[in-house]
């Protein structure tokens, strides 16, 4: 019963993904959501309140999803600079096809007015790239004379300069390449020379699908599909919000993701 409980989240927060990176938070209308994770609306209102609380799932998710990716990276045994590179290629892949991310930066731009949900997922990333360059100091691979900070704002304008891309669309083979030729310049600024010397630029090696831009992991979504009128999920109280039975965001694209990247 918990298991199909925690499948029946995933679904919503997938389908509150799509649905939130398609139209925004505004737009995207919690009946939509239902019916395109293929559950009925009491179901949905067992697991969140509102669509805020939902917004906030996502968001959730897309931190997650990071998190578990530079871990899997700095499990993985390679020097902090590489990790960081192939995070920002991770972050590259999923801000064109990955809705959760999409979708994270998304509801951070348009809820900046102070409404919650108010996480910013671009600093969440410049954060997680900053803690990266403090590691890359402690292995003294940046350039004697380069401060931390400036080091960060160049990452920062480049996390940036993907999201931009991909929001204006982008294809992805387009944007990786420009990341990889930006990052052969920004190593020259900051690296050691000795240290750049060792790192690769472009995407991690050994095409996977959830790094292949050929591979549609999130074909397009009806945001009015028949629905089953007998899914297979909890059904949760018929009306209204529970005030109880949340948990713990569950998405299966984190552990694919980061058990891609730590496999190589």
């Amino acid at each position: 019963m918990q298991e199909r409980s925690e499948r029946t989240r995933a679904r919503l927060v997938g389908a509150a993904a799509e649905l939130f990176d398609r139209y925004g938070y505004a737009e995207a209308r919690l009946g939509d959501i239902s019916r395109v994770a293929g559950v009925t609306k009491g179901a949905l209102y067992f697991h969140f309140a509102s669509k805020q609380e939902l917004a906030a799932a996502v968001q959730e998710s897309g931190c997650l999803l990071l998190d578990e990716t530079v871990l899997a990276l700095r499990r993985d045994g390679r020097p902090a600079l590489q990790s960081l590179i192939d995070t920002t290629h991770a972050l590259a892949v999923w801000a064109t096809g990955e809705p959760v991310v999409r979708a994270s930066f998304r509801l951070g731009r348009e809820r900046a007015d102070g409404q919650r949900p108010v996480l910013n997922y671009h600093l969440v990333c410049v954060a997680a790239a900053g803690r990266l360059l403090a590691r890359a100091a402690e292995e003294g691979a940046l350039r004697r004379g380069v401060a931390e900070d400036a080091a960060r704002t160049l990452v920062a304008g480049m996390i940036a300069g993907i999201e931009a891309a991909a929001w204006s669309g982008a294809p992805y083979p387009e944007l990786s390449s420009c990341l990889s030729e930006a990052w052969t310049l920004v190593l020259r600024a900051v690296a050691e020379e000795e240290a750049a010397r060792g790192l690769r630029t472009a995407p991690p090696p050994g095409p996977t699908a959830d790094l292949d831009p050929t591979v549609d992991l999130h074909p397009a979504v009806d945001p009015h599909p028949a629905v089953d009128p007998h899914p297979a999920v909890d059904p949760g109280p018929a009306v209204g919000p529970p005030g109880q039975g949340s948990r713990a965001v569950t998405v299966s694209t984190v552990s694919a993701s980061a058990g891609s990247l730590s496999s190589r």
